[in-house]
């Protein structure tokens, strides 16, 4: 199998353009799966502390409709997050699995929720469920973990423990002046033994605002496999499933899945 990695400027503007560019890029890489960053189908919203409805519903809008269009041109199956409103009204940023013209699995809700300046994201949606076992998908076992979630250990190694062997992180970070999200990617791969492959938003969101794109994808053993940038903004990987079971009974893994195992019994 092999995953696409990509930076993506969510301004409508852009969308047409990169699109294309992407579409090519999965084409030559006979890529199966996109992964995008988080909410990529209209501007950040949660860059302003006062949350409007209307914004929200429209980008639920934007999302519902611009996957199927953005699916179709791809020609792969699609990953990412996007904001959903639930059955009693409530807002959620929601990780899909988008395949063949329809949402085939939503199996996660973020639930480590920002608050703070470019991200008041807390104000916007509410936490939700998260992830409980992994995705069965064309031989591999995918868990989400969306943007911040990628610092929640516990969250990953509950799936990683569950048989994940590829997670994926959509995300909208900005340049902190370092490469700490890809560092955090490299270690989180270390702990689980999966791979971890996460997609970024890029390019300026508000003034003063920008994000820094360098979507990320790393082995199982924390060796970096690919990290994009402004010249190539696109990059797809193989996933061998194998090798994130292989790993997964290696060092340092085995002795805190021991130390799991004995808390369990008590």
């Amino acid at each position: 199998m092999k995953i696409t990695i990509a930076d993506w400027d969510p301004r409508p503007a852009a969308r047409a353009a990169q699109a294309e560019a992407l579409a090519a890029h999965a084409a030559a890489e006979s890529s199966d799966l996109v992964l995008l960053p988080e909410m990529p189908l209209s501007p950040w919203l949660a860059h302003s502390p006062e949350p409007e409805a209307a914004l929200w519903q429209q980008s639920v809008h934007d999302h519902e409709h611009g996957l199927d269009e953005l699916g179709g041109l791809l020609g792969t199956a699609v990953a990412g997050s996007r904001p959903v409103l639930t059955p009693d009204g409530q807002s959620r940023n929601r990780a899909f699995l988008w395949q063949d013209g329809r949402i085939a699995a939503e199996p996660h809700e973020k639930a480590a929720l920002p608050e703070e300046d470019g991200y008041w994201e807390r104000r916007w949606y509410g936490a939700g469920a998260q992830q409980k076992a992994p995705l069965d998908w064309n031989g591999v076992r995918i868990g989400f973990a969306i943007c911040t979630e990628l610092w929640d250990w516990a969250h990953a190694c509950r799936l990683a423990r569950a048989g994940a062997e590829v997670l994926l992180v959509p995300r909208a970070t900005p340049d902190l002046g370092s490469d700490i999200w890809i560092s955090g990617a490299r270690a989180l791969a270390v702990r689980t033994g999966c791979y971890v492959l996460s997609s970024n938003l890029a390019g300026p969101a508000a003034a003063g605002f920008a994000f820094e794109g360098r979507s990320v994808a790393v082995d199982p053993d924390g060796e970096l496999l690919a990290a994009a940038d402004s010249t190539q903004p696109y990059a797809t990987v193989p996933i061998d499933a194998g090798a994130a079971q292989a790993a997964k009974a290696a060092y340092p893994r085995y002795v805190f899945d021991r130390m799991e195992n004995q808390r369990s019994a008590l």
